[in-house]
């Protein structure tokens, strides 16, 4: 029997646990083994689910329930009981709230387990890795070290290879500057070191972010296998409102790096849509699907 996965829906009282009793109550999850880590007086649980989800309830409602959520379901997954990890939305807002001072669930992990997660977008084979994350955009150039690129694109192959059976993966960096910087017209990053470094890492690249940007997104409209296996993102917001646009909010949040797989939807907490019923069940569905199907040999 295969190994459960944890699932967390986030903040209470965001879109995350009414997304989670959307997809329960119209029997949406894969059939596998789960275990939520959550309230089960919050989950609307039909009777014939009740086969394969359990539940892990060692809290009534601890100050910020989502942050304690999601800390029992990792030591679930670093103690081996769990296969992977799919979370709900949450409110950094709430966190820095009750005290906790992590940026994101990611950097949570990342302390947890001792590691580097990097932080990849996914839909279908347009895998997109972001090299700075929650950080100014004043800060970015200064994060793009050479160890950077040498870390996050070890582990980014790494991955490529084991999880999608692809021996030497392609990747493709966008640049910096408009236009990869001109030659150093608009810019110095990409003709100083970057294209240096692309080399010296066999990526792909510099190129222009428009372009690159644009040619995988077509290419993904157009139902097309990608050009390259991934792409490097200089920063956090270069690409993720095109991939949000695009993909319709149904891109996968993964975490790479860490011990375990953690997969996560394309959206916040949109606390304005609870209740009514705007909100797209999709991203969640997309999340859980690729966790299940990346964790199907455990």
């Amino acid at each position: 029997m295969q190994k459960p996965l944890a699932l967390t829906y986030g903040d209470p009282k965001g879109i995350g646990l009414e997304i989670l009793n959307y997809l329960l109550s119209n029997e949406l999850l894969p059939k596998r083994p789960f275990i939520i880590f959550g309230d089960s007086a919050l989950v609307k649980l039909k009777s014939d689910y009740k086969n394969f989800i359990s539940f892990s309830c060692k809290f009534a409602f601890e100050p910020e329930h989502s942050f304690r959520c999601l800390e029992w379901a990792a030591e679930s997954c670093l103690n081996g009981k769990c296969a992977g990890l799919i979370t709900g939305p949450i409110s950094k807002e709430k966190w820095a709230q009750a005290g906790f001072k992590y940026k994101g669930q990611t950097e949570f992990l990342a302390q947890i387990t001792q590691s580097q997660p990097e932080m990849v977008f996914i839909a279908q084979d347009w895998r997109i890795l972001l090299l700075t994350r929650h950080i100014p955009l004043r800060q970015v150039p200064e994060a793009l070290t050479f160890e950077r690129f040498e870390t996050a694109s070890k582990i980014f192959k790494k991955f490529l290879k084991e999880k999608y059976q692809i021996e030497n993966p392609l990747i493709a960096s966008a640049g910096l500057n408009p236009h990869a910087g001109e030659n150093g017209e608009i810019g110095f990053e990409e003709k100083l070191y970057w294209q240096k470094w692309c080399s010296e890492l066999q990526l792909c690249g510099p190129f222009s972010a428009d372009d690159i940007w644009l040619n995988s997104a077509k290419t993904y409209l157009n139902q097309q296998k990608q050009k390259y296996d991934g792409y490097l993102a200089p920063y956090h917001d270069q690409v993720l409102p095109l991939i949000k646009t695009i993909t319709n909010f149904q891109a996968v949040n993964l975490s790479i790096g860490l011990p375990f797989i953690r997969t996560s939807p394309d959206h916040g907490t949109a606390f304005n849509l609870v209740g009514s019923g705007k909100a797209d069940y999709k991203p969640f569905l997309e999340a859980i699907k690729l966790c299940e199907q990346l964790t199907q040999s455990f």
